[in-house]
């Protein structure tokens, strides 16, 4: 009996290479994005908070690779204000900080840091949508420096906040409000 030499059909080649390159991306997209899916390969990173959608909308620490341009604190407000990734908000993690708000200025003196930001920050939300967003710049801020750091809006410090008027005590910190 002979033996039948099987050819391979241009369909299989065709779906082999469909599946490689799906694994091949699959992978890429895992790589680039490792820090997201593994906080736990940041050795020395820089720490940023925001809130996770588990049922009690808690403080999500997340860890990235320090920027060498940047201080780590001016790192981590920037990372704060521009808010959790994309893969982050799969991962139903969101910040109660306005999508508008723009860094003014970060200022790091020798005894203390200023952040101050657009009056966007200062609105939208009620009350706890207020504490929300304040408990996440104390908390990076606590994370990143040990200097006093003052909030600012609009380049004038802020001590009454939001259109409820919850006052607050400056330099930040887990007493301020």
């Amino acid at each position: 009996m002979k033996k039948k030499n099987k050819k391979s059909n241009p369909i299989e080649i065709i779906i082999l290479l469909i599946l490689a390159a799906i694994i091949c991306a699959a992978g890429a997209f895992v790589w680039i994005n490792r820090y997201d899916f593994f906080p736990a390969l940041i050795k020395d990173g820089v720490s940023v908070c925001f809130l996770g959608k588990n049922g009690e909308d808690k403080i999500i620490k997340y860890n990235y690779e320090a920027n060498l341009k940047q201080t780590r604190f001016e790192f981590a407000v920037r990372k704060l204000v521009e808010g959790p990734s994309d893969i982050q908000r799969i991962f139903n993690t969101y910040s109660e900080i306005p999508v508008d708000t723009k860094i003014l200025a970060i200022i790091q003196e020798e005894d203390k840091n200023i952040i101050d930001l657009t009056p966007a920050f200062n609105t939208g939300g009620g009350t706890e949508s207020i504490y929300k967003k304040l408990n996440q710049i104390i908390e990076t801020v606590e994370l990143n420096t040990d200097k006093p750091t003052y909030l600012f809006i609009n380049g004038v410090q802020t001590d009454v906040f939001g259109g409820e008027g919850i006052m607050i005590t400056q330099p930040l910190s887990k007493n301020s409000l």
